[in-house]
Parts: C-alpha cells; structure tokens; sequence
C-alpha cells in the first residue's frame, strides 16, 4: 500500500505534536530531579559536568566572633516594670467607676426637657401659573 500525501502530513502533525508533548516531560521529568540543583535543568537532561565548587561553605557555625548580631541562645531577664495583681485591680475599679459616671451623664443628658414646642412651619405657597410667551 502506498501512502498519499494526505496520509503523509497527517502522519508528521502526529510526529510534532508528540514531539510537543514529550520535550516538556523530559525537561519536567528531569526537574525533579536532586541533580538539577547541581548542574541546572539543561545540565541534569545533557549530562554536562556539575559547576559547583570544591569552595568552603560560607555558612559557619555560631562561634562568638561576631558580636554585632545577637545570640539566640540567650534569653533575656523578665521585665521589671510589671504590674501586679493588686494595680491592675485598682485599675479595673477605677474604669468601672469611669463607666458608670458616663452612663449617669449620658441619663442625665437624655432627661432634658424641651421648655416649648417648636413653632409649625408655614404652608408652602402654591406653585406660579406661569405661560410662555408672556411677561
């Protein structure tokens, strides 16, 4: 069987569409990886060699000879300035007493009566019969 022209571009359409689902999967496959830290996601799928250097590792240990950042292994002393027990009631009672002068104010203030009535407003006036054309 021979195959015709038609059968022929349908054949490479599959050909590029599985060569457009299968390129991101290899590169997705190699992402994950422990490699791609090493060498890149380029280099984890070539094989290139990994460019990482035999340098020592900036990250030290906690050794005390840097004075300017604090130690976290320290905690510091309590707080002198803590109220007790006994302030903090004194406070309460004083905030209640505080809000109950408010509320006899507010009573107080809402007790008021008013001497008189306000006056009525006037009627409002008629609306003007007003023609066009005429002054």
């Amino acid at each position: 069987m021979m195959a015709t022209d038609g059968q022929g571009s349908m054949a490479a359409k599959r050909a590029l569409g599985a060569v457009i689902v299968i390129v991101p999967m290899v590169f997705g496959l190699s992402a994950c990886s422990e490699k791609v830290l090493d060498k890149g996601l380029l280099g984890s799928v070539t094989g290139d060699p990994s460019p990482v250097s035999d340098n020592p590792s900036p990250i030290r240990e906690m050794s005390g000879e840097r004075k300017d950042y604090p130690n976290l292994g320290t905690v510091p002393a309590r707080p002198a300035h803590l109220t007790t027990e006994a302030d903090r009631r004194k406070e309460m009672d004083r905030l209640a007493e505080d809000r109950a002068a408010s509320r006899r104010t507010r009573q107080e203030t809402e007790s008021i009566q008013v001497p008189a009535p306000l006056p009525t407003p006037m009627a409002v006036p008629p609306p003007p019969n007003l023609t066009p054309g005429r002054s």
